[in-house]
């Protein structure tokens, strides 16, 4: 398991983007419709994938464990292209739905 850990720069009391450390690769991500987008600092794909994968499993279960019966459910998991002509490295999209028990 990597260590994952939040980034906020010095020079922002509150911070506007969300931002990881995984392992020293860094990341940030936003919320998009039914998901998260990824953007990670990596020209690897597959390391890339492997890094969001554990982002998501870590989101799932700390969701999962807040909320009785109710679990977030991979609807799909994609390299994208990155929208952004400023970014650089690999851009993810996992979009998720809501399984409720009751």
């Amino acid at each position: 398991m990597s260590e994952i850990k939040f980034y906020i720069p010095k020079d922002e009391t509150i911070p506007t983007d969300l931002r990881l450390y995984v392992d020293d690769v860094y990341v940030e991500y936003k919320r998009i419709r039914n998901g998260f987008r990824f953007y990670i600092l990596l020209e690897d794909e597959q390391q890339a994938m492997d890094v969001a994968k554990e982002i998501i499993e870590k989101m799932k279960r700390q969701h999962d464990e807040s909320e009785h019966g109710v679990s977030w459910r991979t609807v799909s998991l994609e390299i994208v292209p990155t929208e952004e002509w400023y970014r650089i490295g690999t851009t993810i999209e996992w979009k998720y739905r809501i399984r409720d028990s009751y």
